[in-house]
């Protein structure tokens, strides 16, 4: 079976070898490379998922063993029905929820305080791949959303490729970066951002 293959070479590993730090191809992010070099690319990088009965409290201590702040809410057939957030179990939407429904925390489940599928922000791989990163957050901030899907298709399935999350692409850019509705805001936004770029 393996009669068509052969052996690598070996390398010997230096003394002062050091692992890579990640850096999606770019040192340092600025509004003009291309908005791939931030999404959270599944192809890559775990899905996070939780079906649609899991408690709040166990969501929450799934999100801190994942180190993520989203989770996809998928069913039994592991069809994508919503998404949740960290804000959405610890914020006021779950304690708007209680006292509306009349409900304790402990019966509280993820499907009830999600953002139903046909609620989520999405966009298209192949607008993506056009993209800047400039653009992705003027979408964001315009929106006033602090994440967008990215969806593909592959042999005619309907596909979450990859998310943008606000609070990731803040990260990269070393800069403070909350969704706020409205052109000025961005163009005051993007003047500061401006001092700190490499030229």
């Amino acid at each position: 079976m393996l009669e068509k293959f052969q052996n690598l070479r070996f390398t010997t590993i230096a003394e002062n070898t050091q692992c890579v730090t990640p850096d999606r191809g770019h040192k340092q992010i600025t509004l003009e490379d291309p908005a791939l070099a931030v999404m959270t690319d599944h192809r890559i990088e775990k899905v996070h998922t939780c079906p649609l009965d899991r408690s709040l409290d166990r969501a929450r201590k799934q999100m801190a063993e994942d180190h993520t702040s989203i989770l996809l809410i998928t069913n039994d057939s592991d069809e994508v029905q919503g998404i949740i957030t960290a804000s959405d179990i610890a914020g006021e939407k779950a304690i708007n929820y209680m006292r509306e429904k009349g409900k304790s925390r402990d019966e509280l489940k993820v499907k009830h305080l999600m953002t139903h599928r046909e609620h989520l922000p999405a966009l298209q791989m192949k607008d993506v791949l056009e993209a800047r990163v400039g653009d992705v957050l003027h979408t964001l901030n315009d929106t006033g959303c602090g994440y967008v899907l990215v969806m593909s298709e592959s042999k005619g399935t309907n596909q979450i490729r990859g998310l943008f999350s606000a609070q990731d692409i803040a990260r990269e850019l070393k800069i403070f970066f909350e969704p706020s509705p409205g052109a000025r805001t961005f163009a005051e936004f993007t003047k500061a951002l401006s001092t700190n770029w490499p030229h």
